[in-house]
């Protein structure tokens, strides 16, 4: 779902709280995936603020190769597992 499709009920609420958590594959040293799953959250972060989200209302995460959703080898590439998940409380 697109960012601008979830801007319009999300803005309604009175106090939302987002977590945003980014996440790569296995691909690569997993210092730098956790690194790069955080930079994935923080332009997803960058969307939300775009849109009228409050800074205080988001909390950015990496979990990089950790918590797979698909499940694969190391330095096996996987498209699915490069993702950044938003959850909306």
């Amino acid at each position: 779902m697109s960012v601008a499709k979830t801007s319009l009920p999300l803005k309604s609420w009175v106090s939302p709280e987002v977590a945003v958590v980014g996440h790569t594959d296995t691909v690569g040293a997993e210092d730098a995936n956790h690194r790069l799953a955080l930079d994935r959250a923080k332009m997803v972060h960058g969307l939300l603020l775009g849109i009228g989200i409050p800074a205080s209302a988001i909390e950015v995460t990496s979990h990089g190769e950790k918590n797979l959703l698909v499940q694969t080898a190391d330095e096996l590439p996987e498209p699915r597992n490069r993702r950044v998940e938003v959850s909306i409380r």
